[in-house]
């Protein structure tokens, strides 16, 4: 299949950041509305998957250009590496779906993720950009693995580090099911941004308090 053909550089605009969105968290993200049917896929192709890559600092504009153009006449590049790309994402998100619950994760999610984090290393480095630290390739991006790696590390940090009881899902009655770290203070956070989910429940609960009886 030709992505690319006659195709803009799409951007990605999220209903509404997260202000301290971890990578692994941002990336399972791109599936808004995980609750309700249909869900709404906001990486819809390869070129889009690059994208995202080259916003969180996992690309530089250069090597999305050049494996944008690479893909043109691979496609079954493209198409293996948007299905890795993928596949990983939602097994992540089982993985930390798992620890919102306190249950046991699927066997299948749990032996995907184990073998890619565990991967020999890519050509990653980490190095410090624009006043923070960021991954960055040795070399031009190969495979699936060197795109993906950082976010993998980034799951397993939050999988197993001290903050993994705080990953919750928000709660949003449209379906919303984005995930998130809950940082306050008492821990009672219910919705992945007050901006936006937590905004809109409160102006349901307003109206359903002032509705006048019997309307």
């Amino acid at each position: 299949m030709d992505w690319f053909r006659q195709k803009a550089v799409p951007t990605m605009t999220p209903k509404l950041p997260l202000p301290t969105e971890e990578l692994a968290i941002g990336f399972v993200n791109t599936v808004a509305w995980r609750l309700r049917s249909p869900t709404e896929e906001r990486l819809d192709s390869p070129e889009t998957l690059l994208v995202w890559l080259e916003q969180n600092d996992l690309l530089s504009g250069g090597e999305r250009r050049r494996m944008a153009r690479g893909w043109t006449t691979r496609p079954r590049d493209a198409t293996a590496v948007y299905e890795t790309a993928l596949r990983l994402r939602e097994a992540i998100y089982e993985l930390l779906l798992s620890l919102t619950k306190r249950k046991r994760p699927a066997a299948a999610a749990l032996k995907y993720f184990g073998d890619f984090v565990s991967h020999p290393p890519s050509t990653s480095r980490l190095q410090w950009q624009h006043g923070r630290l960021t991954w960055c390739g040795k070399t031009a991006p190969r495979n699936a693995h060197d795109l993906l790696q950082p976010i993998a590390w980034s799951a397993a940090e939050l999988l197993t580090g001290s903050r993994a009881v705080r990953i919750k899902q928000c709660q949003d009655d449209r379906g919303c099911g984005w995930l998130f770290i809950d940082e306050s203070r008492l821990q009672n956070r219910r919705w992945c941004s007050m901006g936006d989910c937590g905004n809109v429940a409160k102006a349901r609960r307003h109206r359903h308090r002032t509705r006048p009886r019997g309307a």
